[in-house]
């Protein structure tokens, strides 16, 4: 390796400025950090600016039509997501006060628009994941090293290629003497159990997350809102008691970690079909009755699946809605439950960015991320592949 080559320069930095990259399954934006993350056996991470760039209603319909579109629109969509995560990247490096000479490393999740893991595979199917938003195209733009596609690794070797967000978890969140849910709620909720003895890490996909709701909210509000919004939709619902009975024997629920599921099972076009099947009952009433389902799948997994925890935090969308973190309060007490905040470091809505900017340190070192008793890979893989920028970028 020579001495300019940039992942030696990386590899001799004791601090490393990164930007980290995440769009979920709610496909209501791009969220980008920037932090500086000091390497070495217990990394550190300071969140230095946060920006979500949301995607505008011609971007959100494109992205969906690229969960049943043919190659030849998947190839291009890849290239026209990979651009809109540079702009993302590029933003919040200005709103850092940085240039983009000064980021050493951007770590992508790109945006899932396939999963189907060993644990939702029939027989003769091959478990497989596929994330999109080209890296090279992220590394052109902004001359910096960059890391995708951080799921196929686990998935190569027999893991669900989720949850990776656990590793950071533990390294960046746990507390002496604390047993913690980090419960995420984006387009599909998980959680993370962590306490002082890492052996002890659980972390699976309770079920649906904002994904549902999204869907019934944008039918309870005509199309005029596309989430409900701080809970206010689901309020002026009343819980339908039969209807939310049946969905809690989603045979889903009842599967043993490790388990990850997605789009597949809780998307559109499976909402759309049961709303449908239901239309004689109110929009309101339904919104209000998913969003309960999803409160009680997740405090239903705790039950079956975690050891007691001392206190939940809640990080993604589903933090702002009062509503779910109401039932969630109210089914859990009297452990006490927040969304994360200012004391833990970041906003509610920047936790899985940081994640992937850490985990696209841990590449370049070849460090392993994955946590096989949490995905069920047959061993540790170092994860996500690395782009680098073009000879001569200024």
């Amino acid at each position: 390796m020579s001495d300019t080559h940039p992942l030696r320069k990386l590899l001799e930095k004791p601090t490393q400025r990164v930007v980290g990259l995440m769009s979920g399954t709610s496909l209501d934006g791009i969220d980008a950090v920037l932090c500086e993350i000091s390497t070495g056996d217990a990394p550190r991470v300071k969140l230095q600016a946060f920006h979500t760039a949301p995607y505008s209603p011609e971007d959100r319909a494109r992205l969906e039509g690229l969960f049943t579109a043919n190659a030849n629109q998947i190839c291009q969509g890849s290239f026209w997501l990979g651009g809109l995560f540079a702009d993302a990247a590029l933003a919040v490096i200005r709103k850092a006060g940085c240039t983009p000479s000064e980021i050493d490393l951007i770590g992508s999740h790109g945006q899932t628009i396939w999963h189907q893991p060993p644990s939702q595979c029939g027989p003769g199917e091959t478990p497989s994941t596929l994330q999109i938003g080209e890296p090279a195209v992220i590394a052109a733009r902004t001359g910096a090293v960059t890391v995708a596609d951080f799921r196929v690794a686990d998935v190569a070797l027999g893991g669900e290629g989720a949850p990776l967000v656990p590793f950071s978890d533990w390294l960046l969140y746990r507390v002496p003497g604390r047993r913690r849910a980090l419960q995420n709620i984006g387009g599909i909720a998980n959680v993370t159990y962590v306490s002082d003895d890492r052996a002890t890490l659980k972390a699976f996909d309770n079920g649906p997350g904002n994904m549902m709701l999204d869907v019934l909210a944008a039918r309870a509000s005509n199309g005029s809102s596309d989430c409900d919004r701080d809970g206010q939709l689901s309020a002026r619902g009343r819980v339908q008691d039969d209807l939310l009975g049946a969905l809690l024997t989603d045979p889903y629920l009842k599967m043993s970690p490790p388990k990850s599921t997605g789009r597949e099972r809780y998307g559109r076009a499976a909402v759309t079909a049961w709303a449908e099947k239901h239309r004689d009952r109110s929009p309101f009433d339904l919104l209000a009755t998913s969003v309960a389902f999803t409160a009680h799948a997740i405090v239903d997994s705790y039950r079956n699946f975690l050891p007691p925890v001392d206190e939940v935090l809640v990080s993604g969308g589903g933090a702002h809605n009062r509503t779910l973190m109401h039932h969630l309060a109210k089914l859990l007490s009297p452990v006490p439950v927040r969304a994360f905040g200012v004391e833990d470091g970041l906003s509610p809505d920047a936790k899985e960015a940081v994640a992937f900017a850490l985990f696209a340190t841990m590449a370049v070192f070849g460090t392993p991320a994955n946590v096989p008793a949490v995905t069920g890979a047959s061993r540790n893989a170092v994860l996500g592949k690395i782009c680098l920028p073009p000879l001569g970028f200024v």
